[in-house]
């Protein structure tokens, strides 16, 4: 299908807490974006929290931040947890770290010899190996995160997927993958393992890889999890071996930056470079989901439109990355690194609507 980019429908205005002390990172870094009636929900890369916006006229404002160290005990005391997910199904509001490793930056006034030295650096940070998630309540319109609630008849708690400082039981399993054995060793803008989106529906939760892409393939890994102990664990699938699925789909050598599903089963997806560089971002749809079985190959997922691209007005700008349903029918896309042209005041930025008809 030819590419094609569509018109924006409206201008969002998403506007954040004066004096939040990392206001630039949080408005310029926005790495994911979920919708639960008036609220709008963000993470972004420079920090371990969630931040929670309510509907105004223009947009969503009235900004409150939740810091995961409320919530959980992270490996961590300092570090980012590199927050590049959420998904909502009551009552939890799901939230997944890109458990992905990092190659430094050479910095250009440092020698040579120092630059090359930075180059083969490879660093963790503790905190991005994390995927949980904490009871997400309504309460008198407005959705709340909670360290304990009544529900359904008993208390419900955050809970965490099993692991440790450098792992989760995720990782461990996937170290052995006969696909993906070869890059959870890489470094995500490497075309490394590096996870950026999710969703949940019913019993399954599906994991999008931004990388690696296999031949043009991208991954999609969906997991069951139980409760066991106060935290997470893998459950299989009855007669099924792994402790997890993997579904490939032909998106065109692009990767996973957003999963989303509808409350019908469908399935959309925003596809972009798996790599550090400017290019087509598009959303996907998969009507009735992925097929319910140990794998699929997804040959032909139904490409909608292509998303507005900064980088025709400006270098490594407007990088979609976010993409939230809104209760009008409206399709959010939020945007890291922004064009200044967004940018409202000293807390806003103008992010956009479309319609998916």
């Amino acid at each position: 299908m030819k590419p094609s980019q569509k018109k924006v429908a409206h201008k969002c205005l998403l506007k954040f807490e004066e004096g939040f002390s990392n206001m630039e990172d949080l408005r310029t870094e926005i790495s994911s974006s979920l919708a639960t009636d008036n609220n709008l929900w963000l993470s972004y890369d420079e920090d371990a929290g969630i931040e929670r916006l309510t509907r105004t006229e223009n947009g969503y404002g009235y900004h409150k931040h939740y810091d995961l160290f409320d919530f959980f005990d992270l490996p961590s005391s300092n570090g980012e947890a590199d927050m590049e997910a959420l998904a909502y199904q009551e009552p939890y509001l799901w939230f997944c770290g890109s458990m992905s490793l990092k190659r430094n930056s050479p910095s250009s006034d440092e020698s040579l010899d120092k630059q090359l030295m930075q180059l083969s650096e490879i660093a963790i940070d503790e905190n991005r190996f994390s995927l949980g998630c904490i009871p997400c309540i309504n309460k008198n319109g407005t959705y709340e995160l909670l360290k304990e609630s009544d529900y359904k008849g008993r208390k419900i708690r955050p809970l965490m997927l099993r692991g440790g400082t450098k792992s989760t039981e995720l990782h461990n399993a996937l170290m052995t993958d006969e696909h993906l054995e070869k890059f959870m060793r890489i470094p995500c803008k490497d075309n490394g393992f590096d996870i950026e989106g999710l969703a949940v529906f019913e019993n399954r939760i599906f994991i999008g890889l931004r990388g690696p892409v296999l031949n043009g393939y991208a991954v999609i890994l969906e997991i069951g999890c139980k409760e066991f102990d106060g935290e997470l664990l893998l459950s299989k699938k009855p007669d099924e071996e792994k402790l997890y699925r993997k579904h490939f789909l032909d998106l065109n050598g692009m990767g996973i930056r957003e999963l989303n599903i509808t409350k019908t089963g469908d399935l959309y997806l925003l596809a972009g470079p798996t790599m550090d560089l400017d290019g087509t971002i598009s959303i996907y749809k998969i009507k009735g989901g992925l097929p319910d079985e140990k794998g699929s190959v997804i040959h032909d997922p139904e490409r909608l439109f292509d998303v507005a691209r900064g980088a025709e007005l400006e270098h490594g700008a407007d990088k979609a990355e976010g993409m939230a349903f809104l209760p009008d029918g409206k399709l959010l896309i939020t945007y890291d690194t922004p064009i200044k042209e967004r940018l409202e005041g000293n807390t806003g930025v103008w992010m956009d609507c479309y319609d998916l008809d």
